[in-house]
């Protein structure tokens, strides 16, 4: 009985032990099950883990190299061209001078770039003058209703075309005529890195062509009735006035001769006598000869800087050939030969410009417009009327000599 109820009992352990194996081995297989799904957990979290570090090394490659492809290497300043005219004087030093002042304070990088015809050629100005002769001879050379670029005017573009190849990303330009500014603003168009327009900026000159971002100058009209005012109070409101210089393709000088012409309209006996069309100091000197020798006149308007030297010049050889001189002079202008023919009495009135703020608020709209910030379409330039008896107060010193301060 006790060996019966022995080997029943070692049955049951044997049962028990078989089970427990059973369970080991069960619990086993879940550990190994749960092990392999963590490993692959883990491994999903490093491969995602390495796709996304991926994605942003791949976006700081996209904007570094969106960053090389601007105009301007990362880090380094705005380079900005000033292009000046050849045989330009004291306003265009002071336009440099207010373009340096800007671009020191904005943090930018100004070259100038002289406009300088070929050398040993002969040039014309932009506005030639308008005898008979000289229209005959450009009627011939006529092309399609445009006239044909002059050597001062095409030196102009190619020193645009030089400036954009310097890397300029934006032009301070004070234009000799429309037809050169077209040119010029067709290449700020094309010669942009990336398809990147070039920002023009105008100053002193107002012409009616697209694709300019702003336009720095004075308000010619106003300008105008400073002068006809001025004249009206020389001649106490009584005499015989003639204009001098006017084109009738420039539209700065066109608004100065609307100006006048409104201003001297205010007084009935003021009468304006024939216009003389001349763009030269010599050619004015000339106009002025033949316009005294024909006509009484008391008083002579000089809408531009050599219609003032040179109606000057013929009143001086008039004094000088004791033929009496009263003819009074108002011109437009600061070149230092004005400057003196004002202060020796020979010109009367000179309306003046800020040529410094010219150019310190044209570097201003260029920076402006690259830092994709608002643009003022016009910035209209303050004039004064200088006379002999005011040109050596402080506010005019300054006005007048910005390079001395």
């Amino acid at each position: 009985m006790n060996n019966k109820g022995n080997s029943m009992c070692a049955k049951r352990i044997n049962k028990a032990n078989k089970i427990n194996r059973t369970d080991w081995i069960g619990y086993l297989v879940m550990k190994i099950k749960i092990c392999i799904r963590v490993e692959v957990i883990r491994v999903r979290v490093l491969i995602l883990r390495y796709m996304a570090m991926t994605a942003a090394i791949c976006c700081l490659l996209l904007c570094v190299a969106c960053g090389m492809s601007n105009a301007d290497p990362a880090g380094s300043p705005p380079r900005i061209a000033l292009i000046t005219p050849a045989g330009t004087g004291e306003l265009a030093e002071a336009i440099r001078l207010g373009a340096e002042a800007a671009a020191k304070e904005a943090g930018a990088e100004l070259i100038t770039v002289e406009a300088f015809p070929s050398e040993g050629l002969t040039y014309a100005p932009s506005n030639p003058d308008f005898t008979a002769e000289q229209i005959k001879v450009k009627q011939e050379h006529l092309q399609n209703g445009i006239y044909p670029l002059s050597e001062r005017e095409r030196a102009q573009v190619d020193a645009v075309s030089l400036a954009l190849e310097q890397g300029a990303s934006a032009l301070l330009i004070d234009p000799l005529s429309q037809k050169a500014l077209i040119d010029i603003i067709e290449k700020a168009q094309t010669m942009g890195v990336n398809g990147v327009v070039i920002p023009v900026i105008l100053l002193n000159d107002e012409f009616p062509v697209k694709g300019i971002t702003s336009v720095i100058s004075m308000d010619n009209v106003e300008a105008g009735r400073q002068a006809g005012q001025a004249m009206a109070v020389l001649l106490g409101g009584r005499g015989r006035v003639a204009l001098l210089g006017p084109d009738p393709v420039n539209p700065g000088l066109i608004n100065r001769e609307q100006g006048v012409e409104e201003s001297l309209a205010q007084y009935p006996d003021i009468h304006v006598e024939t216009q003389s069309v001349c763009s030269t100091r010599d050619g004015c000197w000339q106009a002025t000869k033949q316009l005294l020798d024909q006509h009484q006149v008391d008083g002579l308007i000089a809408l531009q800087e050599p219609a003032s030297l040179g109606a000057a010049d013929e009143l001086n050889r008039r004094t000088s050939e004791k033929n009496g001189n009263k003819v009074k002079i108002v011109g437009f202008g600061s070149e230092q030969q004005q400057l003196e023919q004002l202060q020796e009495g020979k010109i009367q009135h000179l309306i003046v410009q800020n040529g410094f703020s010219a150019g310190y608020l044209g570097v201003n709209q260029a920076v402006a417009r690259l830092n994709n910030q608002q643009v003022q379409a016009r910035v209209t330039l303050e004039t004064k009327l200088v006379s002999t008896d005011n040109m050596f107060w402080m506010d005019n010193q300054k006005l007048l000599f910005p390079f001395v301060q």
